[in-house]
C-alpha cells in the first residue's frame, strides 16, 4: 500500500514538474476584422418594452465598416428607433430598415477605426411566450467587399422579477 501511494506521488510530481506551460494569446490584439464585445438589455427585468445595447469593435487594422445587420430571434419585434454612436457618446449617422426577421444599418459615410460603436435598439417588443435568452446573430459588410462578415451572436437573458 505505501509503494502504490509513493508510486503514485512520484508519478504526479513527475508530471507537474515536466508539463510545460500552456500560453494563451489573445486573437483580438491581432484581428483586422470587427467584432462584437458585448451586449445587454434595459431595463434588467422581464418587461416587455426594453433597449437592446450591441457594442461592437472596429479595430484600427480593419477596413472601413458600411453596414451592420442584426438577426432577430423568434419573438422579438423592433420599431424603427435605433441609434448607433461612439463611446464617447458622438451620435453616428445612418440609415436604418427594420423588417421582420432583420434589422439592417447602413453607414451614410463607412466607418473608419473607432475605438468601439454602440448600437441601441431603443423600442424592443419580446413576447410573453418565448422565455428563452434571446440571441441576435450580427453580421456586418465592409466598404471594400460585397460579402458578410459574421460577427457573431449575441445573447441577452430574460431576468425573472
Amino acid at each position: 500500500m505505501k509503494k502504490q501511494l509513493i508510486f503514485t506521488a512520484i508519478l504526479t510530481i513527475s508530471f507537474t514538474v515536466l508539463n510545460s506551460a500552456a500560453f494563451a494569446y489573445s486573437t483580438r490584439e491581432t484581428t483586422t476584422v470587427p467584432y462584437l464585445v458585448s451586449s445587454t438589455q434595459s431595463p434588467q427585468t422581464r418587461w416587455s418594452n426594453v433597449r437592446h445595447t450591441f457594442r461592437i469593435q472596429i479595430p484600427e487594422t480593419s477596413s472601413a465598416v458600411s453596414q451592420v445587420k442584426v438577426i432577430l430571434s423568434p419573438g422579438v419585434t423592433v420599431k424603427n428607433d435605433i441609434t448607433v454612436h461612439e463611446r464617447s457618446g458622438k451620435e453616428i449617422a445612418t440609415n436604418s430598415n427594420v423588417g421582420d426577421d432583420a434589422v439592417i444599418i447602413n453607414f451614410t459615410e463607412p466607418l473608419k477605426s473607432t475605438n468601439e460603436i454602440e448600437i441601441d435598439m431603443n423600442k424592443v417588443i419580446l413576447s410573453r411566450l418565448h422565455r428563452n435568452p434571446w440571441s441576435y446573430r450580427i453580421k456586418t459588410k465592409l466598404a471594400d467587399t460585397e460579402t458578410e462578415l459574421d460577427l457573431g451572436v449575441a445573447q441577452i437573458r430574460n431576468f425573472q422579477r
